[in-house]
């Protein structure tokens, strides 16, 4: 009668410890995903900036090279998609001196909001010219 008591309970200690284990496993897997996931969204994020970064320095560049605003349509630009805007330039005088001001708005973005993937990125600058 001892014996089979004895290995009841080690029987016990046993199924114990795998379901310990298990659940150790499980969370240290959920754990991984999820940096893993925040690494790659935080990858995307800078990628997002630089993207909106190339896209506002073309803008300045055709800025001033037309003395207008550039082409805002929409561009597909190393797997993100990127928007400009440019509100009307805005002519300033002041001090006998006259310029014009435009402010551009380049955004990249990428993914859906319904993943949880989506990653925007979005840059303004205004720019001084002698328009």
């Amino acid at each position: 009668m001892n014996r089979s008591r004895s290995s009841g309970i080690a029987m016990f200690a046993v199924i114990f410890l795998i379901v310990a284990l298990a659940a150790i496993g499980i969370a240290v897997a959920t754990i991984t995903g999820t940096q893993q996931l925040a690494s790659a969204q935080g990858l995307d994020a800078a990628r997002a900036y630089y993207v909106a970064h190339a896209r506002v320095e073309r803008a300045i560049a055709e800025t001033i090279a037309a003395e207008a605003c550039p082409d805002t349509s929409t561009i597909a630009m190393h797997g993100f998609t990127t928007e400009l805007s440019c509100p009307a330039p805005v002519p300033v005088s002041e001090g006998g001196s006259s310029y014009t001001v435009v402010q551009l708005t380049a955004t990249a973005y990428r993914g859906s909001r319904e993943s949880g993937t989506r990653v925007r990125r979005q840059l303004r600058v205004q720019l001084t010219a002698g328009l």
